[in-house]
């Protein structure tokens, strides 16, 4: 039996009925002029209206590649050398090595560290100054599930200097818990396709009324000229129908994930050694545990041979120690132990007990023979 626990990493695509409308009739290229092309650039027109619609905000919806463009769009629209920024510590790396290089390219950047894993406006707003440029915080943490009160961070950032941006990354908010945008004073809103069984490859990034978007990429006019070449008309139609079926499956998905979580969490309650690094605030399909005496690259590949797939954070960030969890608290004995299981509505009650049958086992075993 084969355990799928790594949701937050990517998750299963949606059968999508627009997988076969694409090959007969939905193939052709949206940037030209006959017929059947144009059918196609309206079909883009409107998943573009059904993003905006889903999280009630957005002027305008730039498709990219996925949301780690989506996220180096947002920052280096609003670069400028000299200005300051202001993001938290632990975002994905997508937005903190962006913020990196920003800083290596002559501007000034302040780093939040979270409260019980979770950032605070209060904080934020403290470091927000005349000449802020934009400040970055993600709605929920890919590797804790820490919600963060965007809203109320964005309107703390706008009561201190209206002129400051905000943006904030919500590739795991997205049909993850409600959300609606509307008023909140959020400039840029980046999402991805593949979190909610759309296709790897596809993301977009959201913005409101007069927000400045710079260029990443040069040679057409595609994406208000923003992201020349032909766009992934297939990726944007299937990530459009993920869309309306989350949409759809929304409350039964949540009650679903939540009733997991709970038996989830019991179990590994019952696990010696085990601790949960769960935040005040956070998602119910996301649960990060840390075991010690234990190496979680090493536990992941163990249970991977038993059939059962969960991770240990970022996945792009693959063999090394949670700078999350580190920023967050979490001891460095811990850290290390750190795994991530990530839960979705096609998980089972079978699949939480192999996966703690398992992983029960593993730890013994690894504990009683050492680290590998």
């Amino acid at each position: 039996m084969q355990v799928y626990l790594d949701n937050a990493a990517t998750t299963r695509p949606i059968n999508a009925k627009t997988w076969e409308t694409h090959i007969q009739t939905a193939w052709h290229n949206p940037s030209a002029a006959y017929g059947p092309a144009a059918d196609v650039f309206i079909g883009l027109k409107d998943v573009r209206e059904r993003l905006q619609s889903t999280l009630a905000f957005g002027s305008d919806v730039v498709f990219t590649s996925g949301g780690t463009e989506a996220n180096n769009t947002a920052l280096l629209s609003a670069f400028k050398k000299g200005a300051h920024y202001v993001t938290s510590a632990v975002e994905h790396p997508s937005v903190y090595e962006t913020f990196r290089r920003m800083e290596e390219m002559g501007a000034a950047v302040d780093y939040i560290r979270p409260r019980s894993f979770c950032i605070s406006a209060e904080d934020v707003a403290q470091y927000v100054r005349e000449d802020t440029e934009l400040v970055s915080v993600m709605h929920v943490n890919n590797e804790t599930g820490a919600v963060n009160d965007i809203a109320a961070i964005a309107q703390a950032v706008k009561a201190k200097n209206p002129k400051t941006r905000f943006h904030s990354d919500g590739v795991q908010a997205l049909l993850k818990l409600p959300v609606s945008l509307a008023g909140s004073g959020i400039d840029y809103y980046t999402v991805s396709a593949h979190k909610i069984g759309g296709l790897k490859g596809t993301g977009a990034l959201l913005t409101g009324e007069n927000v400045p978007l710079g260029k990443l990429h040069y040679g057409g006019e595609q994406e208000y000229s923003l992201r020349p070449g032909t766009e992934n008309t297939l990726g944007i139609q299937v990530f459009g129908e993920a869309l309306v079926l989350g949409a759809e499956r929304f409350d039964t998905t949540l009650q679903t994930v939540t009733a997991l979580r709970g038996r989830l969490t019991a179990g590994l309650a019952q696990m010696d050694g085990a601790a949960l690094n769960e935040p005040a605030q956070h998602v119910p399909h996301i649960v990060n545990v840390s075991f010690e005496g234990v190496r979680a690259e090493v536990l992941v590949r163990v249970l991977g041979e038993k059939g059962v797939y969960i991770g240990t954070g970022a996945a792009c960030s693959r063999g090394k120690i949670s700078r999350v969890l580190l920023e967050s608290g979490v001891q460095r004995s811990l850290a290390e132990g750190a795994v991530r299981i990530s839960m979705s509505g096609d998980n089972t009650e079978k699949d939480i007990d192999v996966c703690l049958e398992q992983m029960t086992q593993a730890v013994k075993d690894l504990r009683k023979f050492g680290r590998r």
